[in-house]
């Protein structure tokens, strides 16, 4: 059965879809930033061992290249745990939404439902009246008297 709400709850729940995927996407490059940043560092621990025992050979210009990227990286890796921050609280925000909703849906329907047994009780109570009230003059008796409903 359609709800008015079945809209919002299908937008809220693409909504957190994309930032399920989004947070994916931002977390795997937390990773690979992470495998970049450690690679870089072992790297740079073996061009210091191998310009260490090498007095003929000048390592500062590499390792100052290597520590600019390594910087860049964290830089990288601030703004993207910002990020996925961020996405981790919308996704909080949108399943909260989304929790209200369903909520909705669930009061909405029950209510149709039991509006819908209202009718039917309803209508089984004036059948029953109907039957009631020919078989009494089927046989020629006296209708009973009805309450007044002033």
């Amino acid at each position: 059965m359609k709800t008015p709400f079945d809209t919002v709850l299908r937008l809220r729940r693409r909504e957190i879809d994309e930032t399920r995927i989004a947070l994916h996407t931002r977390t795997a490059q937390l990773a690979e930033i992470d495998r970049d940043s450690e690679a870089l560092e072992q790297e740079l621990a073996r061009e210091r061992k191998a310009f260490g025992e090498s007095w003929s050979a000048s390592a500062e210009a590499f390792i100052k290249r290597r520590k600019f990227q390594h910087a860049q990286l964290a830089q990288e890796r601030a703004t993207i745990s910002q990020d996925v921050d961020r996405l981790r609280q919308a996704a909080i925000d949108a399943h909260g939404s989304q929790h209200v909703l369903e909520t909705a849906v669930e009061a909405f329907r029950a209510d149709h439902d039991r509006r819908m047994a209202q009718a039917a009780q309803r209508e089984t109570d004036d059948l029953c009246a109907a039957r009631h009230t020919s078989s009494f003059r089927q046989i020629g008796k006296p209708e009973p008297l009805r309450p007044s409903t002033r």
